[in-house]
Parts: C-alpha cells; sequence; structure tokens
C-alpha cells in the first residue's frame, strides 16, 4: 500500500476514533438531523452563526467510521470560517468524490478520496455536510430529519 493511502486510512482512523466536535455542547442557531439508510447512519449537526460567521459547529450521532470521520474533519475545517466556506466546501467535496479524473484539491478533505472506489460509501462522507448545509438553511433550530437525496 503507498504511503499516501496509508495516510488517508490513518487520518479517517484518528478521526473517528477520537471526533473533533462530537457532543461538543455549544448554543446553536441552526440543527438539522440527517440520515443514511443505506449504512444505518444518524447524524445531528448543530451550528453557532454570528454575523456570517460559523463560531461554533458540533455533532451527534450513530455513524459509520467514514462518516464519523468526515463529521470530525468538517468541526475541524469550518470552526471560525465564513458561512459560504460550508457551501464551498461540500461542492468541492461531492465534486471530488464522484469525478473520474483526478480531483482539484480539497485540502484537509483529501483523506475522504479513498471512498471514491466504493460509490456506496461516498453518501457516509457527504451525509454530515449536506446535514450542516440543510440546518445552515434552516430559519431557526427546529427538529428535522432528512435521507440522502430529500
Amino acid at each position: 500500500m503507498n504511503t499516501l493511502k496509508q495516510l488517508y486510512r490513518d487520518t479517517i482512523r484518528q478521526h473517528a476514533a477520537e471526533p473533533v466536535g462530537f457532543r461538543k455542547n455549544i448554543e446553536p442557531t441552526h440543527h438539522h438531523e440527517g440520515l443514511n439508510p443505506q449504512c444505518g447512519d444518524r447524524i445531528e449537526i448543530f451550528l453557532k452563526i454570528t454575523s456570517g460567521m460559523i463560531e461554533d459547529i458540533a455533532f451527534e450521532g450513530e455513524a459509520c467510521t467514514i462518516c464519523m470521520a468526515s463529521a470530525s474533519l468538517m468541526c475541524e475545517y469550518l470552526a471560525g470560517q465564513a458561512v459560504e466556506v460550508l457551501g464551498e466546501r461540500k461542492q468541492a467535496l461531492q465534486s471530488a468524490l464522484r469525478e473520474r479524473q483526478e480531483p482539484a484539491d480539497i485540502g484537509c478533505l483529501s483523506p475522504l478520496l479513498g471512498v471514491r472506489p466504493y460509490p456506496s460509501r461516498i453518501q457516509c462522507a457527504t451525509l454530515p455536510w449536506n446535514t450542516a448545509d440543510k440546518a445552515l438553511n434552516n430559519d431557526a433550530i427546529r427538529m428535522e430529519k432528512s435521507v440522502p437525496g430529500g
């Protein structure tokens, strides 16, 4: 196995074992729950938005290693970023995972590229991002659920 693939696997394992933002107590302004029935993932995303910035982000739920690692990478990356960055990174990740050619540089999210050969696992990697995007588009905190493609 080449060194880069091993590094990616190690990063995924580390983020799944010690996820950033998992069960972190924040005062959210936005919330959404997402489900992936194929894998059994259930994840809740909590965002604290202030003046167009993601002041804080956290998540809860039960999910596979890929989904947990993706949520952790998202929390690590998005805290302190402008709200627009969420949509930009979500789109870049989705494009990188679905394209056949070499993807554009997606920075710290590169470890998630390991799921490219497994189309059914792409939903695991993108669920936290899609759920956070839906949370951002909620007018207020309310309990909502969605399934992929919903």
